[in-house]
């Protein structure tokens, strides 16, 4: 940015005297001449000027005309214009800054003045060049910017098709392969228990027992590795429905009571008020099923599990609570992840029946809280009332 002094100044004036002061004043600085206002067109469009002193009183073309023609040639249109003038009225001055004058001076010229109002024109241009290449400058980033945005949005865009067909694939294969294992799975099943009541060595039975619980187990897999994509890809498509809550406790502990007398086990509900929430049935029922045999599988004999429902907090919440093998609180968060263990088992079954839980709950904004020690384990759902 050239400095102060380094700024050219065109002074349009008609009278050689008034020329001859300005050039004066004005001897810091670079200056051209024109006499009339043909000339200072003339002048000011061939090479244009940092600032111009216009005469107001000049014969064929005034000054005001002047200004209205700089103003309207792209060249000239911001250069900043000072009327010299000796008219002093208010309407006069008022006509100059109407027609595009950023200032005016009077005649007979105070040099002092004069000065200072060509410094204050020239630094307010300097600035509103800067401003104006800043402007370019920041239009520039935005412009490379929004193109990178694009750009990115374009890449997500495509990478977002290439999930979606992916997921639609990992579907079609779940379901494909859901099918397939069942088809075996259910022949073996159907075999095993065929042996059962064909075969009297103890030795054998004990191997068809252990044949049939690891087809159980594999089919019981699938059918929850299934739900779980279900509830992840068409989860939030679903549609929820009112449901007593109440009612689905007691069917699934109706269910659980042979199987809980085999263990000399005890399932005792305390149930509030009927008590209503917002979900699909299945996945409800799936999740407090899932708590309950959890339960039922990791109890000391002869002990009780306790299923509560209540309404606290503005919360309706259900607890299962059972006596067994306390869970490391370390171990807490990590058992909702598919395939995780809070101990070491017999039998290493790493299942996914809690992640089922944790999944179906997300679905229905719904919140799980384990809570172990020494003497029980708690599970606790909070859902939202309708």
């Amino acid at each position: 940015m050239k400095s102060l002094f380094e700024n050219t100044i065109l002074i349009v004036d008609d009278t050689p005297d008034n020329i001859d002061i300005l050039i004066e004043i004005l001897e810091d600085f670079e200056t051209q001449i024109a006499i009339s206002g043909k000339d200072a067109l003339e002048t000011a469009f061939e090479d244009t000027p940092d600032l111009i002193l216009l005469d107001i009183m000049m014969p064929e073309m005034d000054g005001y005309e002047v200004c209205q023609k700089l103003r309207a040639n792209e060249k000239t249109k911001e250069v900043p214009i000072i009327f010299l003038t000796a008219k002093t009225q208010k309407d006069d001055i008022l006509k100059g800054f109407e027609v595009g004058g950023q200032d005016y001076i009077t005649k007979p010229f105070d040099a002092r003045e004069l000065m200072e109002r060509v410094k204050t024109q020239l630094e307010l241009k300097t600035q509103r060049e800067i401003l104006k290449d800043i402007n370019i400058t920041l239009e520039q980033r935005v412009a490379e910017r929004t193109k990178q945005l694009d750009d990115s949005n374009q890449k997500l865009e495509k990478a977002n098709k290439k999930l979606l067909a992916l997921d639609d694939a990992k579907n079609n294969f779940l379901d494909i392969i859901s099918h397939e294992i069942r088809t075996p799975i259910n022949g073996i099943m159907g075999s095993a228990y065929y042996l059962t009541d064909m075969i009297q060595d103890p030795e054998l039975m004990e191997f068809i027992g252990m044949l049939k619980e690891s087809t159980e187990r594999l089919n019981k897999f699938t059918q929850i590795a299934l739900d779980i994509t279900q509830i992840q890809t068409h989860g939030p498509e679903m549609e929820k429905q009112k449901l007593s809550l109440n009612e689905i406790v007691k069917f699934i502990i109706q269910n659980f009571n042979t199987e809980a007398e085999n263990k000399n086990l005890t399932i005792v509900n305390t149930l509030v008020e009927p008590v209503s929430i917002l979900g699909i049935k299945n996945y409800i029922t799936k999740t407090i099923d899932e708590l309950i045999a959890n339960a039922l599988k990791f109890s000391y004999e002869n002990t009780v599990i306790e299923v509560q429902t209540k309404v606290e907090n503005d919360k309706i919440k259900l607890s299962v609570s059972n006596s067994g093998k306390k869970i490391p609180a370390e171990k807490i968060e990590e058992i909702t992840k598919p395939f995780a263990l809070a101990n070491d088992h017999y039998d290493k079954d790493v299942g996914l029946g809690l992640s089922l839980v944790k999944s179906a709950l997300d679905l229905h904004n719904a919140s799980l809280e384990i809570v172990s020690d020494d003497d029980k384990t708690i599970f606790t759902i909070s859902f939202k009332p309708i």
